[in-house]
């Protein structure tokens, strides 16, 4: 009798160990969810899908509304976090760009004083060089502080709202 005591008072146990609720079951991370029942990963791919892994290391692309985690709230929490991180990303690879850029055009007008790059500047524009080329001379100028940038559009003879300080400029041979 004792020991059908044990097992009916085991049993609850046992069974509430065995059966995860849908919030125990997937574990939540950075860019990825585990599924605790299957062993199955989720990653996050992109915003509107996910790539799923199995056990046995097959992968496929699935949409996020049809995982059986849609409409938790770590997923809505996991999905927001991944759109900033996605941005912040962005704005940090911008800002490299953006640095060498200026970086290249330092190097590039290094052995120009001021004077001689407007002169440079003033012959490319009275010999309608390409808008790029001229537009690159222009700002290193504006970076030395040799023109203002408010002066950049009259010199340039195009509206200031057209300006764009952060232009890439590659040197082709035909320019050299």
């Amino acid at each position: 009798m004792k020991k059908l005591w044990i097992a009916i008072i085991m049993l609850p146990v046992i069974f509430s160990c065995t059966n995860r609720s849908a919030e125990d079951r997937f574990i939540f991370e950075d860019e990825r969810i585990l599924d605790m029942e299957t062993g199955d990963e989720y990653y996050i791919n992109k915003m509107d899908t996910l790539t799923l892994v199995n056990i046995d290391g097959e992968s496929s692309e699935i949409v996020v509304t049809a995982t059986p985690f849609s409409d938790s709230d770590e997923l809505n929490k996991m999905m927001a976090s991944y759109k900033e991180k996605l941005t912040e990303r962005k704005d940090a690879l911008y800002k490299d760009q953006k640095d060498k850029i200026k970086a290249e055009r330092a190097e590039r007008y290094a052995e120009y004083d001021d004077q001689e790059l407007l002169t440079l500047f003033n012959n490319m524009h009275s010999e309608d060089d390409p808008y790029e080329q001229q537009m690159d001379v222009i700002t290193e100028l504006v970076r030395r502080e040799a023109v203002l940038e408010t002066d950049a559009a009259k010199l340039l003879e195009v509206d200031s709202v057209t300006l764009d300080f952060d232009i890439d400029y590659t040197v082709s041979e035909e320019t050299e």
